[in-house]
């Protein structure tokens, strides 16, 4: 046989234990059937082994070496055969794994990559032998790429394409004429490497941001995706092949002995590959199809194989996932020093960019755009300089160099309690916060490198911290350095046309450092157990006095961590048209420069959550709680006056303006006497006379409705006048839900005389201004309701809703019911968490309305999946619930009809 070529290629590394345990494979005439039943048997023996711990570089070389014992029997067999029948000589073929296959990195999964190479022109035993291997390998099940080549054709390729240059980086020889393969290497260095390194090194530094962009540009994505993501296993690849091209870098061992990486960081990046291959593996494994994204369903199955089980700060999932980020962490980091590292690489003219660089200070340099140092013992001598570095880039609009980067890593440990607590430490940090640009960039490269987190350790503690739902799309030291972000990119003036009261106010803030400090550390008690707000102030209160801040701003930094969710919370979850509350309010905050800055932390830290959760509507409630709290500090008006002085001067002024307006003046004292004190204190006086227009037309019709739209907003206005009747607001929601619109909020008003003026405000669609016949549907189905022709829950079930198997596996929320008897003078408010489904409100509604209670007001907050509905309620007489043991029922009711409905509980 050995005049036929037929020789084994160059393995990766023997896997102590596997090889020698991998199952015999004999063909025996059948080749596809018995390469099937071998991939089969070798699956499920490596299948046992990943779940008894083998790490994920053992699954894949062994599976790498598998697959290599069958393509080079599938080619002896064939070749064989061939040769029975037609013995010539001098055929001449070679058998080359490319690809991921050729790296030697084949997870159970994963796609078959074969170059069947020939010399010259494409013969009949080629043909022959190359359609037996593939035939038997798409039997198996896998996917198989493959390209039968001659030289020419592989050289002409590879000078046009950047992918299959790529591919040809991480050729392997499998069997064949291993001559023919050394001579078409030897050719590939003559014709291929040697030619551009440098266009394809761009091209592919392209293509890696080109890649970021697709799959989120972040490392801290909900869902990774474990090969193409940022962190994922395509940057390493990506490095490896700029590493071979400008370095000739076989390998991740030989950028050791090229002096690339030190022997800590080749660890750190094997332990990172280690634990990608591990969890793609056991994507692969749980799947039975090659999946590499690691969605939540996987990610709750995941942790517990993994050895991450629930502690009394953080879920296992939790915990996985940090791992996981910090893992993919060191990879992106690795790829982004390797991308820089190229561009930084000796070229002719860098003596001459050597003299035209200048110095910042003794031993740092700027030049070619970055900041180098010069003086090897600079960070030893004066820890302060690990700060002052990161000042200077900021000053001077440049970046770090890889080497600088470097040395930075290398002396993390002189930033101890003593720099720690350095007056000159603080000057500096504080300075960098204060710079009129590029806090955000500077701040996250400090994190990058470590140098954010040991400085502030109540910050590092965050590092890759995940909460595990749709809301958070980041972990959250990367939420904290978004809010940065936000906050920077509102002072520049991003978002003036979005939200211009809050471009106006970040202007008016006297010390924007507290705010930025205030967003870096708002989060710092979390991963701790509950109540991480009040925790987080007493680390807060801790930093402030290391940075020597004054009492005063000390306090505010203080007050912003303590109470960061406050403006928030009350905004969307209470009455803020109640002026007690916003005089409460504005007592607790203090004075106008810490509302100003509380209203500004909190648009950043609503915004950083993800895009999906600041809204126009969000931007409208919060404005209108910052108004109204201006208002008190410069009026004074802390104690607030008798309600019914200000709804006389309320309605005094609404009935001059309608009857200047012409209308019937015994018309407008009827009106004015029929609507509730209340209504007057939560409309506004510009809305009145509309509703005055509604009301009138009510007299003579059965149902009245009306639509305006407030697109600057994002919500739509539903208004319905009708009789008052048992069960009414919860019959408008589920006529609403029927037809998939999305309730925000609701003022319920009931007159005197018994007629209901309710207001919905209602998610605006895109069209919706000329589109009014979809709420002429609404207006004729809640006629049918409202006469009995149909049931709520008809139009409920008619609405269409996914099929079980396109449903998408979500982390689960929690159900809760909370009482709160505190907050408002005249009722009870029930606060509602819970999973949003369909037909949620008007579940809710329905089972107040059976336990006889009356909602006059509510509000309504979902964020992705999660929901937060708000009522303000009386019982059949219009009073608070006092009882504790109704309040009880009521809430036990309440979570009962949700969790029978399909929520979690709390």
């Amino acid at each position: 046989m050995n005049d036929l070529n037929l020789q084994a290629g160059v393995r990766p590394p023997a896997v102590p234990g596997f090889p020698a345990d991998l199952p015999p494979l004999r063909l025996d005439g059948r080749p596809g059937a018995a390469a099937r039943a071998y991939v089969q048997e070798v699956r499920a023996l490596l299948f046992r082994r990943h779940r008894e711990g083998a790490s994920g570089t053992e699954i894949v070389r062994a599976f790498t070496e598998a697959v290599d014992r069958l393509v080079v029997a599938l080619y002896e067999d064939a070749a064989r055969r061939y040769l029975e029948k037609e013995p010539r000589l001098g055929q001449r073929l070679a058998v080359i794994a490319q690809g991921g296959y050729g790296r030697g990195e084949l997870n159970p999964c994963s796609d078959i990559d074969l170059l069947v190479l020939f010399p010259r022109r494409l013969d009949p035993f080629t043909e022959t032998v190359t359609e037996k291997i593939l035939y038997a390998l798409f039997d198996t099940g896998m996917e198989v790429g493959h390209a039968l080549r001659n030289f020419r054709d592989c050289v002409r390729l590879a000078s046009q394409d950047p992918k299959v240059k790529s591919a040809l980086l991480d050729l392997r020889f499998l069997c064949g004429d291993r001559e023919l393969y050394d001579e078409f290497t030897r050719m590939l260095e003559r014709s291929v490497w040697k030619r551009a390194p440098r266009e394809f090194v761009r091209r592919k530094i392209e293509e890696f941001h080109e890649r970021q962009h697709r799959y989120g540009d972040s490392v801290y994505l909900l869902e990774p995706h474990v090969k193409e993501g940022q962190g994922g296993l395509r940057d390493l690849h990506t490095a490896l092949w700029i590493a071979r091209v400008v370095y000739h870098a076989e390998d991740l061992r030989d950028l050791v002995r090229k002096g690339i990486l030190t022997e800590r960081e080749l660890r750190e990046v094997l332990e990172a590959r280690d634990f990608l291959w591990r969890v793609r593996n056991e994507l692969h494994f749980s799947s039975g199809r090659h999946l590499d994204q690691l969605t939540f369903e996987y990610q709750e199955k995941m942790a517990p194989l993994f050895g991450f089980e629930d502690t009394p700060e953080l879920k296992g999932v939790e915990r996985f996932l940090r791992t996981y980020y910090l893992h993919a962490a060191t990879v992106h980091r690795f790829a982004l020093d390797m991308i820089e590292l190229s561009q930084e690489h000796p070229r002719p003219y860098r003596t001459l960019g050597q003299l035209v660089g200048r110095d910042v200070r003794p031993g740092v340099r700027i030049r070619t755009g970055q900041l180098w140092i010069r003086d090897a013992e600079l960070f030893r001598r004066d820890p302060v300089e690990l700060l002052r570095v990161f000042r200077d880039c900021q000053r001077h609009g440049v970046r770090l160099s890889n080497a600088a980067k470097r040395l930075v890593r290398a002396h993390l440990d002189r930033i101890d309690d003593r720099l720690r607590r350095s007056p000159e430490a603080a000057q500096v940090f504080l300075d960098i916060l204060r710079w009129k640009v590029d806090v955000y960039e500077t701040l996250a490269e400090m994190h990058r490198l470590g140098v954010l987190g040991a400085y502030l350790p109540e910050f590092g503690e965050l590092l890759c911290m995940v909460q595990h739902d749709l809301y958070h799309i980041y972990t959250v030291d990367q939420h904290s350095l978004m809010g940065v972000r936000e906050l920077e990119r509102l002072r520049d003036g991003e978002y003036r046309d979005e939200v211009p009261l809050l471009t106006q106010v970040v202007r008016e803030v006297d010390a924007i450092e507290i705010v930025f400090l205030g967003i870096l550390l708002h989060d710092v008690g979390k991963g701790k157990g509950g109540g991480h707000s009040e925790r987080g102030a007493r680390l807060a209160r801790a930093v402030a006095e290391r940075l020597g801040l004054d009492p005063d701003r000390s306090r505010q930094l203080e007050f912003l961590v303590r109470y960061h969710l406050l403006m928030s919370h009350l905004a969307q979850r209470r009455d803020i048209h109640d002026p007690r509350l916003v005089a409460g309010f504005a007592r607790r905050v203090g004075d106008p420069e810490t509302l100003r800055m509380l209203y500004l932390l909190t648009f950043a830290d609503m915004r950083a959550v993800g895009p999906q959760v600041w809204n126009s509507w969000k931007d409208l409630l919060l404005s209108e709680l910052y108004r109204s709290a201006l208002e008190v500090f410069e009026t004074g008006r802390f104690v607030e006056e008798s309600q019914e002085a200000r709804v006389g001067r309320i309605r005094e002024r609404v009935g001059e303006r309608l009857r200047t307006g012409g209308a019937d003046p015994r018309a407008v004292e009827e009106f004015l006497g029929d609507m509730p004190d209340r209504y007057f204190l939560a409309t506004p006086e510009e809305r009145i006379p509309r509703h005055f227009g509604l009301w009138r037309r009510g007299l003579g019709e059965a149902l009245v409705t009306d639509v305006r739209h407030f697109p600057r907003w994002e919500f739509s206005e539903f208004t319905v006048v009708t009789a008052d009747r048992p069960g009414v607001f919860a019959t408008i929601t589920g006529v609403l839900a029927a037809h998939g619109r999305n309730i925000l909020g609701a003022q319920i008003t009931t007159s005197r005389s018994g007629r209901v003026l309710d207001v919905f405000r209602v998610s605006h669609d895109a069209g919706d201004e000329a589109l009014d016949e979809r709420w002429e549907r609404i207006r004729r189905d809640l006629v049918r309701v409202l006469r009995g022709e149909v049931e709520v829950e008809e139009l409920l079930r008619a609405r269409e809703t996914p099929p079980p198997w396109a449903q998408k596996v979500v982390p689960r929320v929690g159900t809760d019911v909370q009482v709160d008897n505190r907050v408002s003078d005249q009722y009870t408010v029930l606060d509602v968490f819970t999973q949003d489904r369909r037909g949620l409100l008007y579940l809710i509604t329905n089972t107040l309305y059976h336990l006889g209670l009356s909602v006059h007001l509510a509000k309504v907050t979902t964020n992705v999946d999660q929901v937060l509905d708000v009522f303000y309620v009386t019982d059949h007489r219009g009073g608070k619930i006092e009882d504790r043991a109704r309040l009880e029922e009521i809430r036990e009711v309440l979570l009962a009809r949700l969790e029978a409905a399909g929520g979690g509980g709390a």
